[in-house]
């Protein structure tokens, strides 16, 4: 089944914990590609590599990004994503394709292409548009106050940090000694990706307390953004997580690729951004913030499932899921475990979660 995969065209990439992230939000999926010709290089280290991405500038582009996630989950039943491409059951298993433009300023729009569904996220000086075909709905974020939208210098600090994170160079040094700890920062031969000729920066965690083996991750040569990222299972030859560009162009995108016009009989939500409290209260019912136990790749996120609203009480997709996962118990208490290649994940009858990529015994830890 075929579906579409969200995804920024300009990324950053400096910590073990990114690949956690990845894996969660169900952003970082693709499969093997076939290999391109390799390319000859001027050798960068991994230092340099990271002060690349430090000094890399947004970029205006097209291209198509494609995933394929293969994390061992059980066979879920045809349908179950209920026709919305980006459901969270659809971005945990198969393949998945996005088109993307970026001005290399302000304006973006990432185009998810499902069989049956499309999901649109357009944004822009003036807000943010999502559009949903599985059940036309449209959510518009107006800028605040009739405020153009624009993407903010962060002030200079260097004055008030330490000398060695004061310059690209110095923070990308910094990043090393940071992961040095915990993760082996090592370069492999150049490569290819969508044409372009690519440098591979190679993470390694050096515990054994993690599902993840290494993140592989190919950096643009000439504008050094990363191109694309493979996420390995401890001991897996083939990527389990695998997402990147299979064509990319750079230049300015039309400016009409970046305008939306709500279909006819489209339901239209608009929240009121200037009053910052009232879309957190409605996205997100008072529950505690999640918190994090232990630190690097062994980390486990706790935290509690908000309480369903009167309003939006339908998820058969994910009760749906629930019901194919194991049921497991122990001192903490009783639920259901999802347990991949890269993850584990448990949600607790009385309404808790813990999840990382690490195995369940940590997570029943982690709840205790």
């Amino acid at each position: 089944m075929n579906a579409s995969l969200r995804r920024h065209p300009v990324l950053r990439w400096a910590a073990p914990g990114a690949a956690l992230a990845l894996v969660l939000a169900g952003s970082q999926v693709a499969a093997h590609w076939p290999a391109e010709a390799s390319t000859n290089l001027p050798p960068r280290t991994a230092a340099q590599l990271l002060t690349d991405l430090q000094r890399a500038q947004p970029v205006a582009l097209s291209g198509t990004v494609t995933a394929t996630m293969s994390l061992g989950l059980p066979q879920l039943p045809e349908g179950m994503a209920g026709g919305d491409p980006t459901s969270p059951v659809g971005l945990l298993s198969g393949t998945h394709t996005a088109k993307v433009w970026y001005d290399g300023k302000v304006s973006s729009r990432i185009a998810v292409l499902g069989d049956s569904a499309e999901t649109d996220l357009i944004t822009g000086p003036h807000g943010v548009w999502l559009w949903k075909s599985a059940d036309k709905s449209v959510l518009h974020l107006a800028a605040p106050s009739g405020k153009a939208m624009t993407h903010q210098k962060a002030p200079a600090t260097g004055a008030s940090l330490p000398a060695q994170l004061s310059s690209p160079d110095g923070v990308s040094k910094w990043i090393l000694q940071m992961l040095d700890p915990t993760t082996k920062v090592s370069t492999t031969s150049n490569d290819r990706v969508a044409g372009r000729a690519a440098y591979e920066l190679v993470l390694t965690p050096k515990t054994s307390a993690t599902k993840i083996g290494s993140v592989r991750i190919a950096i643009d040569a000439e504008h050094h953004l990363p191109l694309r990222a493979e996420v390995f299972a401890r001991g897996a030859s083939k990527a389990a997580i695998n997402v990147g560009f299979t064509s990319l162009s750079f230049g300015t995108p039309p400016a009409s690729r970046f305008d939306f016009t709500p279909p006819p009989g489209a339901k239209i939500t608009t929240p009121n951004m200037n009053d910052h409290k009232a879309p957190a209260r409605a996205m997100h019912p008072k529950v505690a913030a999640p918190r994090v136990v232990g630190s690097a790749w062994s980390s486990v996120l706790v935290g509690q499932v908000p309480m369903k609203s009167t309003a939006n009480t339908k998820d058969d997709s994910l009760q749906g899921m629930l019901r194919l996962l194991p049921k497991v118990s122990g001192r903490w208490g009783s639920g259901h475990l999802l347990d991949t290649a890269l993850f584990s994940a448990v949600l607790t009858d009385d309404g808790h979660f813990a999840v990382g990529a690490v195995q369940p015994t940590t997570l029943y830890a982690a709840l205790g």
